[in-house]
């Protein structure tokens, strides 16, 4: 079915804007973007009037977790609660997700279904089960690898049942009682194992750095994209040599440290202010040396970072931090989808490419917490949300 947005304000993911501009579409893809009114009686089955209106790509998100825990998770728990968040986030423009962690592969298995058509959700790539050493940070979601033999096997394990991502546990982390987020785990040959058995079949490898010694181990290893970690200059100087993605997660340490429930006394022991202002001398690292970001929120375990509402609230932190608007939606469009390998389906607005698209009410490049106007969520061409 052809839908056609008339008369609007296209961002087109990258850095162009287009004034008076109309976009065509339908499941295949995006069909047409139409320039200065050109639009005119083009034949739709649905036409909207997008007068004054923003039209900008589905976000992406590309750390999240689709597990209510992980200490007390159970096979039946996870997998409703995947599927529940599969649909969920696309009432918040998130249209597509990188999965990194389900003890359980619920996360692959509703992929699948996503896939299939059996229950609508967003685009997941889905990492399932990662590897850690024995006892290391998510070890009940995790296989316990403590020689180079046994992270072989266990990437091959998750490259039969059909990863996309193969995540690794560099460090310690927040998450785990008991585990100090900052002491190095897996070794620098172990991760080159795994990054080498994943990149042969173009897989992606992503790796938990909270500590900087275990940051600069998975960088040396080559794996493409590093999680949490409070860069210094060194440490990202060695991501540009290599050609390192990073993924900030900067909402969750920002919940923790501000959380009050007393059952999470425990995490927010192991945070410190200091780590909000070390985050954002990451953001500003990576945009001094042009070191690609890519927006992720570590969201989607708990209340304390719903997964969903926490994109928007990662981009404004971006913002916050030293990003115009713009560079904060390209994190989470372009280069997203290059991080993804998807580039060529999804992240921009052109013709061809996948149909995710945003409806809002006001301009996110003015104020990026206008992301939070959003009227219409389009994904794969069909209308997934709408307010009322």
């Amino acid at each position: 079915m052809k839908t056609l947005i008339k008369n609007t304000t296209v961002f087109d993911g990258d850095s162009s804007v287009l004034n008076n501009a109309s976009v065509l579409f339908d499941e295949t893809g995006i069909l047409a973007v139409y320039m200065n009114g050109e639009a005119g009686v083009i034949a739709a089955d649905t036409v909207v009037d997008g007068t004054g209106k923003y039209v900008i790509p589905g976000l992406i998100d590309c750390h999240v977790h689709m597990q209510e825990g992980f200490e007390t998770a159970n096979a039946v728990g996870a997998g409703a609660t995947a599927a529940f968040l599969a649909g969920e986030v696309l009432r918040y423009g998130v249209t597509t997700i990188r999965s990194c962690g389900n003890g359980f592969d619920a996360d692959i298995e509703v992929r699948n279904l996503v896939c299939n058509g059996v229950i609508k959700g967003a685009r997941i790539l889905a990492s399932g089960k990662g590897i850690c050493i024995t006892g290391g940070h998510g070890w009940p979601m995790c296989y316990e690898c403590d020689t180079e033999a046994e992270v072989l096997k266990a990437t091959r394990e998750q490259i039969k049942k059909k990863a996309d991502v193969i995540k690794l546990l560099a460090t310690g982390g927040m998450g785990t009682k008991g585990s100090n987020p900052n002491i190095a785990q897996l070794t620098e040959g172990q991760m080159r194992i795994a990054v080498e058995e994943a990149e042969s079949l173009n897989l992606l490898t992503a790796a938990h750095c909270t500590g900087l010694e275990g940051a600069a181990r998975a960088i040396r290893a080559g794996v493409r994209s590093i999680e949490h970690a409070r860069l210094d200059r060194p440490t990202a100087e060695l991501m540009k040599e290599y050609g390192a993605y990073y993924c900030p997660t900067i909402i969750t340490r920002y919940n923790i440290l501000h959380t009050n429930d007393p059952s999470l006394a425990w995490l927010k022991s192991k945070a410190n202010p200091q780590d909000l202002i070390e985050k954002e001398r990451a953001i500003r690292l990576c945009l001094e040396l042009d070191i690609p970001v890519c927006a992720s929120t570590d969201s989607g375990t708990g209340p304390l970072c719903p997964l969903g509402p926490s994109t928007a609230q990662e981009l404004a932190i971006y913002v916050e931090y030293g990003m115009t608007p713009m560079q904060a939606l390209r994190s989470a469009n372009k280069t997203a989808a290059e991080m993804l390998k998807l580039e060529n389906e999804i992240g921009t607005i052109h013709v061809g490419k996948c149909a995710d698209l945003l409806l809002l009410d006001k301009n996110p490049l003015e104020d990026i917490h206008n992301l939070d106007s959003l009227l219409r969520t389009y994904h794969n061409g069909v209308l997934a949300y709408y307010k009322i």
